[in-house]
């Protein structure tokens, strides 16, 4: 089976085929290679954490509301996000064949040298074969025919190992360097997706603080509201003053309330919320109050 991760990458349980990762990737919007490697993995563990976040966030009474997001808390998040300025590195890769004239520049005129000083020593042994079949009166005798023979032979397999030599540095060297930079871009890789994970988490982070304080303010203008009237308002009761805050900023309230929040506008029978609940109705009158509650009220 072919390798569908890289190695120091572990795919969730279940994942493991390409086909299954390329899904898995397409859902979480990085590319569809069908290799589980450093930017597949971030992804996906930042999903992981946007759903543990979410997770707490609804068990502690905070969630997203009917529509499954928040705008408010989305506008703080994308203003925070786009802010910040995340590094990356680039790792430019030569091709082979870069690589391969590269090595050859530096390997090859050293063979060369070896070679041209081995085809020297041959020509060397050959005269001075010559020179003595000459004085020993043989000339071109089938023997001293056969001895050069077989030294030419012996200089020809010197300089063909030398050439495989030659060949197997060579693959081993650009081997060794398209390794060491493919290591390189995927540590670039996972460093930028880091990079960029830990720029969500911090604009996650800073966005939720936001928004806390925007609601804390939407809370303290309403409770103000309701300190300015004489005593506890009451649906239709008399005596009260009217409010500095207008329709709109009683329906923005309870538009931003979350949906936990709303639910208890709409029902808790604590002080806190019974005077909310009066103040917003006692400001909107019975028929936008119902319909916000209609809306909102869960």
């Amino acid at each position: 089976m072919a390798r569908y991760y890289m190695n120091g990458y572990t795919p969730p349980e279940g994942v493991n085929s390409a086909s299954k990762v390329k899904e898995y990737q397409r859902q979480l919007g990085v590319k569809a290679d069908g290799i589980w490697g450093p930017d597949t993995d971030a992804a996906y563990r930042a999903s992981l954490e946007s759903s543990a976040r979410k997770q707490t966030r609804s068990e502690g009474g905070f969630d997203w509301g009917d529509s499954g997001r928040n705008e408010t808390f989305d506008g703080y998040y994308n203003a925070i996000r786009n802010s910040l300025s995340v590094p990356t590195v680039t790792v430019k890769t030569p091709s082979a064949g870069e690589v391969k004239d590269l090595w050859s520049s530096v390997l090859r005129p050293g063979v060369d040298a070896a070679i041209e000083q081995r085809s020297r020593a041959a020509r060397r042994e050959m005269a001075e074969i010559d020179a003595d079949a000459v004085s020993r009166g043989m000339g071109q005798s089938s023997y001293v025919t056969s001895v050069k023979a077989r030294q030419s032979e012996e200089a020809q397999d010197d300089i063909s190992d030398m050439e495989a030599q030659y060949g197997a540095t060579l693959a081993e060297k650009i081997y060794d360097t398209l390794y060491k930079y493919e290591q390189m871009s995927l540590n670039a890789q996972q460093y930028n997706a880091e990079a960029r994970a830990a720029a969500q988490k911090t604009a996650l982070s800073m966005a939720s603080d936001w928004y806390d304080q925007y609601l804390s303010r939407q809370n303290a203008a309403i409770a103000a509201a309701a300190k300015g009237g004489s005593g506890k308002s009451s649906r239709g009761g008399s005596g009260s003053k009217k409010s500095s805050l207008s329709r709109e900023d009683y329906t923005e309230y309870v538009r931003n309330l979350t949906a936990a929040q709303r639910r208890q506008l709409f029902s808790s029978e604590s002080s806190y919320w019974s005077s909310r609940r009066d103040e917003i109705y006692s400001a909107l009158g019975n028929t936008l109050y119902d319909s916000l509650k209609k809306k909102y009220g869960g």
